[in-house]
């Protein structure tokens, strides 16, 4: 792996040791805010937030950061998707619900785009000391327990009722969330982590199968995208049929292992929405 994805490995590690691992399962009632209707931040968010940021952007010259707790106070910054310039995309926990519940589902994510493509993606899960790591056209890693192993998102996906599947739908209009439910019906297992990182490096390591999403924030997904494109996995849009970019705010996404996987359950929910 390169020098930058050493360092920021090692940020990732340090700053949950600084701002969120002491606060987990620790957290006071005024520790915890409602930025909208369910949406949760904590101290942790916004502490880890400040921390990486000057940190992220002495590593790169001339880069900026656009973090989730810093575009929620100022919307405008979602701009900086327009620029050419390298951007960082920083979720300094992911899963902040499960954080505050005090279950373990929860990360760290981190991507570093160029002209509108992620070049290098990170996902650190503090409570196991598992990081994800990938570049752009050099594979991506899995660093548990001391060793690093590249990862395969694995075969194609078994039949569907011995599938695991996370199926979100809050976000979805109407006339995608119809067949998607109808499709996920016929799910033999489905999950719902609420974490990005524990949803895309399931995928990644062969472990869950298929995710749809619509609200496509690029904190959220550019980071999972790469590391599952580079352990040969397909993220895209289901209408388009467009690869997900950071740029890509909305839109049908279907998650899935592998191209054959994901080419046949994007062709069952067309044929769903059709006969809506």
């Amino acid at each position: 792996m390169s020098t930058l994805a050493d360092q920021v490995t090692a940020l990732m590690r340090e700053v949950a040791a600084r701002e969120i691992m002491p606060r987990f399962r620790a957290l006071a009632e005024s520790d915890i805010e409602e930025k909208s209707k369910g949406d949760l931040v904590t101290v942790a968010d916004r502490a880890s937030e400040r921390w990486l940021t000057p940190r992220l952007e002495a590593l790169v010259s001339g880069s900026h950061v656009l973090g989730e707790e810093a575009a929620a106070a100022d919307p405008a910054l979602l701009d900086r998707l327009a620029d050419d310039r390298a951007l960082w995309t920083v979720d300094p926990v992911d899963g902040t619900g499960n954080f505050v519940a005090g279950r373990e589902t929860f990360g760290v994510m981190i991507a570093l785009t160029e002209r509108g493509e992620t070049t290098h993606a990170w996902i650190y899960l503090p409570v196991t000391d598992e990081v994800a790591v990938a570049e752009r056209g050099a594979g991506a890693f899995w660093m548990a327990g001391g060793s690093t192993a590249r990862m395969a998102s694995g075969r194609a996906a078994p039949a569907a009722a011995d599938q695991s599947a996370s199926f979100y739908v809050r976000f979805m209009p109407d006339d995608w969330k119809g067949p998607i439910e109808r499709h996920a019906g016929g799910i033999g297992r489905k999950e719902s982590n609420l974490c990005s990182a524990f949803d895309y490096t399931s995928v990644a390591r062969g472990r869950h199968d298929f995710v749809t999403y619509y609200r496509m924030l690029p904190w959220d997904h550019a980071p999972g995208t790469l590391i599952l494109r580079e352990a040969g996995g397909v993220v895209r849009d289901i209408e388009t049929g467009l690869d997900y970019a950071p740029r890509t705010l909305k839109g049908p996404h279907l998650v899935a292992r592998d191209e054959d996987s994901w080419e046949q359950t994007a062709a069952r929910i067309r044929a769903l929405r059709a006969h809506l």
